[in-house]
């Protein structure tokens, strides 16, 4: 064989080389293999609320939601539910360990939610290792950042103490309908902008590091065709709890988004095809339902589904466009 002047002489065979290149290969080999279980492994979602009703307006659909654009994601959902209950009733409850709450269980084993109730705040808490445990105020002082202080902050302490891993944070809530008497003189978009306002100031202030901007969705949907939903009209049942169907949906769509993110899963909430029937919540047992939900059509559940990615986009903005 001819080999060219500037060639390089080919290599000796070392029997020991050979040896160690397999070793190297089939070490690299074993931990590509583990990397890659490992990245197969389905995440595990394990979320606390801590709330009241509208804790079930906005969260009663999400392990479904989860299901259904995340297949395979193994969910733990639990609400901590005090009808009207505010930061500092939860503060007190933290003190006194009182056990007045309602515990609003989902776990993907089981498939729907279960209840069990006299649970204090410390054992819902302690019931497992969280990963994000979400917080709000009651609807009635969410407009008026200083009925948060000092509870909040006391409570987020709490938490970090007792519950170093998880990370806090903040449901952004629905603005009262239109004509409800608890509005007052105050227009339904005004008191979103206050609620709007404190959340940015719970941002901004305390520890808190994560937003689910839910009521901004509810308030884009009050400028669309959605807004006749609800036996009160503007996507509520009474006044101020959402209708059941598609406005928990585009809460739940919301929080989906936020907190699968917060798992490094990217989801696209247009992709979500979930309807909502009478027989679709009897069957999953979802917690306080609020009327019965309202047929709609495709090209509503469409525009729902957008309300939701409007919000997700634009958390401190209302999303208006003109039909």
């Amino acid at each position: 064989m001819k080999i060219a002047e500037n060639a390089l002489p080919l290599p000796m065979y070392n029997p020991e080389t050979i040896h160690n290149m397999k070793r190297i290969f089939s070490f690299g080999l074993s931990f590509l293999l583990v990397l890659s279980a490992f990245a197969a492994d389905p995440a595990h979602v394990r979320v606390l609320s801590i709330g009241n009703s509208f804790s079930r307006d906005a969260f009663s659909y999400v392990p479904f939601l989860i299901e259904e654009l995340a297949p395979g994601t193994k969910v733990d959902f639990c609400i901590l539910y005090i009808g009207g209950c505010s930061l500092e009733r939860h503060y007190q409850n933290m003190k006194s360990g009182e056990a007045a709450y309602e515990y609003d269980i989902f776990s993907s084993e089981v498939g729907r939610w279960t209840m069990e109730r006299d649970v204090s705040l410390e054992k819902g808490v302690m019931q497992q290792d969280w990963d994000i445990i979400i917080l709000q105020q009651q609807s009635a002082r969410s407009r008026y950042y200083d009925t948060y202080q000092p509870y909040l902050n006391e409570l987020l302490s709490y938490l970090g103490r007792v519950r170093p891993n998880a990370t806090p944070a903040w449901l952004l809530t629905q603005a009262y309908g239109t004509g409800f008497r608890d509005l007052g003189d105050m227009p339904t978009d005004e008191m979103w902008a206050r609620i709007d306002e404190s959340s940015q100031r719970v941002m901004d202030e305390t520890a808190v590091k994560i937003l689910i901007p839910a009521g901004t969705a509810i308030q884009n949907a009050r400028y669309t065709v959605l807004d006749r939903l609800g036996q009160a009209g503007h996507l509520v049942n009474d006044g101020f709890h959402l209708q059941e169907g598609i406005p928990p949906l585009i809460e739940g769509l919301v929080t989906t988004q936020v907190v699968l993110k917060h798992y490094g899963i990217d989801i696209d909430v247009q992709k979500s095809r979930l309807k909502i029937t009478p027989e679709w919540r009897a069957e999953r047992n979802t917690p306080q339902p609020n009327g019965q939900p309202e047929e709609a059509s495709d090209d509503e559940y469409r525009i729902a589904r957008q309300c939701a990615q409007w919000a997700i986009d634009n958390p401190w903005q209302l999303t208006v466009v003109e039909e």
